[in-house]
C-alpha cells in the first residue's frame, strides 16, 4: 500500500475507511533502520513501537518592561522552570521498569530584546508503552502545569493530540517474518523496544502480521538533516518482502 499523511498520523486510518485492509488476511511493513547495517534485521512479537502524543503548553503570563520585570508575570521564567521539571516526570514518577519519553522540542516567545514577552509556548512529545503509564504521565504533565500557573500567577493551557498507539506485532507473524530474513540472508535480531511512533499501528490493530526494521546504515539518525541511508538496502529488501508474502500465503 502506498498511504499520505504517515508522518501526520492519519493517513492508515483513511485508507481502512476506504476498505484497503477487506478481506486482507496478513500484513506486513518495515521501516530502515539507520543503526542497522545494510544486510541486518530485525523485530519482535509484541510490543515494539510506543504510543505517541503530542502536547502543547501555552503559557499566559504579563508582559512589561525588561527592565521591569515586577510589574509582569514572567512568561519566559515559567516556560525555562516548567521544561526542567517536566523531565522529572519519567525520572521520578514512573516505575523505572516503564519505557517513557517526554521531550520539549519547540520553545516560542518573544519578538524583541527589552520586553518581557506575554505569552511563551511549549510543544513536544510523550511516548509510552503501556496505556496506564501514558495516562499517568499525561495526568502528571496536567497537574505539574496547574501547578506553576497558581504558582506564577498565570495561566497555562494544556492541549493534547493523540497519536498512534502502540504497535504490536502478531508473535507467529513476527516469527515467521524472521524465519523468512534468515533465508533471504539476512543477520537477524531480537529487536529492543522502540521509541518511536509508527502509523502501521493502526492497522495492526485490524489485521494481524508483523513490522520489521532492516539496516540502512546511515551515520546520522531518523529525521536528521544529514540523515543518508545507503540504498544498498532497496533491492535485497524487495526481495525478502516477495519471499514473505508467497510463505505467507502458504501459513494462512
Amino acid at each position: 500500500m502506498f498511504q499520505p499523511a504517515e508522518e501526520s498520523f492519519g493517513g492508515a486510518k483513511t485508507l481502512i475507511r476506504a476498505g484497503a485492509l477487506q478481506n486482507v488476511a496478513a500484513i506486513f511493513g518495515m521501516h530502515n533502520e539507520p543503526g542497522l547495517p545494510v544486510g541486518e534485521f530485525a523485530t519482535r512479537g509484541g510490543a515494539f513501537y510506543a504510543n505517541v502524543d503530542r502536547f502543547v503548553l501555552r503559557i499566559n503570563g504579563k508582559g512589561a518592561h525588561a527592565a521591569r520585570p515586577h510589574e509582569g508575570k514572567d512568561a519566559i521564567l515559567l516556560a525555562s522552570q516548567l521544561v526542567t521539571v517536566l523531565q522529572s516526570v519519567a525520572s521520578r514518577d514512573v516505575n523505572t521498569l516503564d519505557s517513557v519519553v517526554l521531550s520539549v522540542t519547540r520553545i516560542q516567545g518573544g519578538n524583541t530584546w527589552n520586553v518581557l514577552p506575554e505569552s511563551v509556548e511549549l510543544e513536544g512529545t510523550l511516548r509510552t508503552h503501556r496505556t496506564q503509564v501514558q495516562q499517568q504521565v499525561k495526568a502528571r504533565v496536567n497537574d505539574i502545569a496547574a501547578g506553576f500557573a497558581h504558582a506564577f500567577g498565570a495561566q497555562i493551557d494544556v492541549i493534547w493530540h493523540a497519536g498512534p498507539t502502540a504497535l504490536v506485532n502478531d508473535a507467529r507473524w513476527a516469527d515467521i517474518a524472521t524465519t523468512v530474513a534468515k533465508q533471504s540472508g539476512y543477520t537477524t535480531h531480537h529487536a529492543d523496544l522502540h521509541m518511536g511512533g509508527e502509523d502501521f499501528a493502526v492497522y495492526l490493530q485490524n489485521t494481524p502480521g508483523a513490522f520489521v526494521s532492516i539496516g540502512s546504515a546511515s551515520e546520522y539518525g531518523l529525521h536528521h538533516p544529514g540523515f543518508n541511508p545507503d540504498e544498498r538496502l532497496i533491492e535485497p529488501a524487495a526481495h525478502y518482502f516477495a519471499q514473505l508474502a508467497k510463505t505467507a500465503f502458504a501459513h494462512l
